[in-house]
């Protein structure tokens, strides 16, 4: 969710199309960005930075790939219950009271987003991040607003 949930102004979104042409220079320019906040938030930073770019590098790579015949779907989860989810705990159940469904996912609902996905009748379904969260992105939540 982070890459929906980080105000934009914080990606460097202008450098992402280095990663294809200039590796050096994009690590500089991700690093860059990452080095511009406190130490103590960076790591947090640099995350939610390559969620957003992850998102970035799936849509453009369906455009790159997509006549090859390969299809490229990202998926931002939410909160899950699983060992991971337990460990965010607290943190993570702050935002469930946003969400349009107030709960933790459960496994299996993931893992059948993520069946369906790879199933053949998905055929058409490229360039795309789907967002499997329970609706918290979809109410406009921002963690510096919470």
């Amino acid at each position: 969710m982070s890459a929906h949930l980080t105000p934009k102004l914080i990606m460097p979104q202008g450098a992402y199309k280095f990663c294809l042409t200039d590796k050096p220079l994009f690590m500089k320019k991700m690093m860059r960005r990452v080095n511009l906040f406190p130490k103590k938030l960076r790591s947090s930073i640099a995350y939610c930075i390559y969620k957003h770019f992850d998102v970035w590098y799936s849509k453009k790579s369906a455009g790159l790939y997509g006549d090859s015949g390969i299809l490229v779907v990202s998926v931002s989860p939410g909160n899950f219950e699983t060992p991971m989810g337990k460990l965010e705990g607290a943190e993570a159940d702050k935002y469930t009271k946003y969400a349009a469904i107030k709960r933790f996912g459960y496994v299996d609902e993931i893992a059948f987003l993520l069946a369906s996905i790879v199933d053949s009748h998905n055929g058409y379904l490229t360039g795309v991040d789907i967002v499997c969260d329970g609706g918290l992105v979809a109410a406009g939540v921002k963690p510096m607003h919470r």
